[in-house]
């Protein structure tokens, strides 16, 4: 949920950013101490609720609201404010609530639980990364066509080092395994790094990838993964090991005892 807090006090908004931290952990919360600065934010992001006093200098918040419903009309708008007598304006506008200061902690969630206008989730549009089992890699539902089976050995060993950095020299030793680090396996990583981006391009997830003068890693944020979800306690993630991890690639055999 993205929320806005729009508030010429700022410790006002300090006190309301802290209610919303509990009530909506997993919410991100943008601060505005004008008018201005409150629609140039809502330009930027897409704001399922805001917060919004009334009385301010320049342009009230009631204006404001009608300003803000102008960008997106969908947004919830929670009026905070000291003066009662606002509340009949307020409620013609088809707001979402109505919240006379202080505000508490069970205010702050009744309204949040009954917002007028539903808050939609976003899309994940990630790639998918299967670990488990064999590997593979799914983007919106489909498998994911690597030119070469290096290539994709090579995201998944990328993948395999959970973010890190690993140079070309590491590379070759996981991919050719006693191949020497020789010009023109050199050469080959790094045609491999280029197809694997290839491959990224078409769908718009090329920064996955992260190049260095001598090395490449992976975003780990930029992809949904059993691994990474695993390692973070997921409990459907956990349910979902077997016992079998990348299992086509001789190298994951240590990381397999470790799960």
């Amino acid at each position: 949920m993205n929320i806005l807090i729009v508030d010429d006090k700022q410790l006002a908004i300090n006190a309301l950013c802290r209610i919303l931290r509990d009530v909506e952990p997993d919410g991100t919360c943008v601060k505005a101490t004008s008018a201005r600065q409150a629609l140039d934010e809502a330009c930027r992001i897409r704001f399922d609720v805001v917060f919004l006093d009334i009385e301010m200098p320049g342009m009230d918040g009631i204006e404001l609201a009608r300003k803000l419903k102008g960008c997106n009309e969908n947004v919830n708008i929670i009026f905070v404010t000291a003066h009662a007598e606002h509340a009949l304006e307020a409620h013609g506008m088809y707001v979402s609530g109505y919240l006379l200061k202080p505000a508490d902690e069970d205010d702050v969630r009744v309204a949040l639980s009954n917002l007028r206008n539903p808050i939609e989730p976003e899309a994940d549009d990630r790639i998918v990364v299967q670990c488990f089992g064999d590997f593979d890699v799914f983007y919106r539902g489909e498998p994911l066509k690597f030119n070469r089976s290096r290539s994709k050995e090579l995201f998944a060993y990328l993948v395999h080092r959970k973010g890190a950095r690993c140079s070309i020299g590491e590379l070759i030793t996981a991919l050719w395994e006693d191949a020497s680090n020789s010009p023109s396996r050199r050469a080959q990583v790094r045609n491999l790094i280029h197809d694997l981006k290839t491959t990224l391009e078409p769908i718009g997830q090329d920064d996955v990838i992260v190049r260095g003068r001598d090395s490449v890693a992976i975003r780990m944020e930029t992809l949904d993964c059993d691994l990474f979800r695993f390692l973070r306690g997921d409990s459907d993630a956990v349910n979902l090991y077997h016992g079998e991890y990348m299992a086509q690639y001789d190298w994951a055999d240590m990381t397999e005892s470790m799960l």
